[in-house]
């Protein structure tokens, strides 16, 4: 399986100029938080993250004078988390982001929604409250991927993040637009 993620998606009720559209914070050991992910599975110390900041690119996406962000934490599928996770993991990105930034801005978040492994699997029943379908090795790409039609159950196809032609929204509406197709085509 890909990994996972913890995500938080705030409001700020101010401008944070170091901020760009899209920002990777890789500031701490990557085999540390690689390791975390594919071979103990448990919750990293010190983890890497992704930025999004979209309302530097689109004012559509917040008030004037205002950001909208998204914080990305990959993290193992399967982990259970709580509240008290979430929001130990929040105040250490807070906290490093605005080092990073030069400013404090906590104190400016207007709304804050996070979303994690129980969301995953309540909402879309992912297995292991995965985020991103399978990973991206080498077995699982392209036509390595499992197949859209059962091979034991005639009329049964799958579409979705874990079938072709992949993970990701627009892939998953394709990969049902695929299926249709295919169904159409073998059905006359």
């Amino acid at each position: 399986m890909a990994p996972s993620c913890l995500l938080y998606y705030i409001g700020v009720n101010k401008k944070i100029p170091k901020l760009q559209h899209h920002n990777l914070f890789f500031e701490t050991d990557f085999d540390t938080h690689a390791k975390a992910i594919y071979e103990t599975q448990q919750w990293p110390e010190n983890p890497l993250y992704y930025v999004c900041c979209p309302s530097k690119t689109d004012a559509a996406v917040a008030p004037e004078g205002m950001e909208n962000l998204f914080l990305l934490i990959p993290v193992a599928p399967g982990l259970q988390d709580t509240e008290e996770i979430r929001a130990k993991y929040f105040d250490e990105i807070i906290d490093r982001l605005e080092d990073f930034c030069g400013e404090r801005f906590k104190e400016n978040i207007v709304s804050k929604t996070t979303y994690a492994y129980t969301d995953f699997v309540k909402d879309y029943n992912a297995f292991k409250g995965n985020a991103y379908g399978l990973a991206n090795t080498l077995g699982q790409t392209a036509v390595l991927k499992p197949s859209i039609k059962n091979k034991k159950i005639d009329n049964l196809y799958y579409a979705g993040q874990l079938t072709v032609p992949g993970p990701g929204v627009p892939p998953s509406i394709i990969s049902g637009q695929v299926v249709a197709n295919y169904i159409i085509k073998h059905q006359k």
